[in-house]
């Protein structure tokens, strides 16, 4: 990771974790988490080919110029670059894996791209709910607060954490399970 709001937001979803694969959502305390709220969402499965968004940090909805809860995941991207993020996101849901993107951005001026990690942490729910995720994005260097707002994402380049930071006595058990996944990414 790049950052260092994106270091502290995957140890205190490890911490919770502990040996389970990701935390429970009701886990989850947004006063842990208070100077990194305007950059956090999540998303939940409502059955389609995007996720959903169900809460969106001031942040990120000023980032993006609009409210973004109850909208399609998709629509953060470039029609037609959008699928692969919502299947990695969906495969997230499904198969509780934490994920890293390195993502670009445009906003309506385009003088250059701006760099984002998104940060995407799944987060266990009961089996009656719908599967939710814990996620954030994160710009590499500070936005001004009167900057236009962002046109899409683009995505660089896209990454499995577990690998990286698994505890090694789950790294036996998570790998054979995460074998077919990987192979989506």
């Amino acid at each position: 990771m790049k950052s260092m709001a994106g270091l502290d937001i995957y140890a205190y979803w490890d911490d919770l974790r502990g040996k389970r694969p990701a935390p429970r959502r009701e886990d989850i305390d947004p006063a842990k988490l208070k100077h990194h709220l305007g950059d956090l969402f999540i998303l939940t499965d409502k059955g389609e080919n995007t996720p959903f968004f169900r809460l969106a940090g001031t942040r990120l909805c000023d980032l993006f110029g609009r409210e973004l809860r109850d909208r399609p995941f998709s629509e953060l991207w470039h029609q037609a670059n959008a699928v692969f993020p919502c299947r990695v996101a969906r495969g997230i849901l499904q198969h509780q894996l934490p994920v890293i993107f390195d993502v670009e951005a445009e906003d309506e001026h385009g003088v250059a791209p701006l760099a984002f990690e998104m940060l995407l942490l799944p987060l266990l729910t009961e089996t009656d709910a719908s599967p939710r995720l814990l996620g954030a994005l994160l710009p590499e260097s500070p936005r001004l607060d009167f900057a236009a707002p962002i046109q899409c994402l683009s995505m660089k380049s896209s990454r499995l954490l577990h690998l990286d930071i698994v505890p090694t006595e789950r790294a036996a058990n998570t790998s054979a399970a995460a074998a077919p996944f990987a192979g989506r990414l």
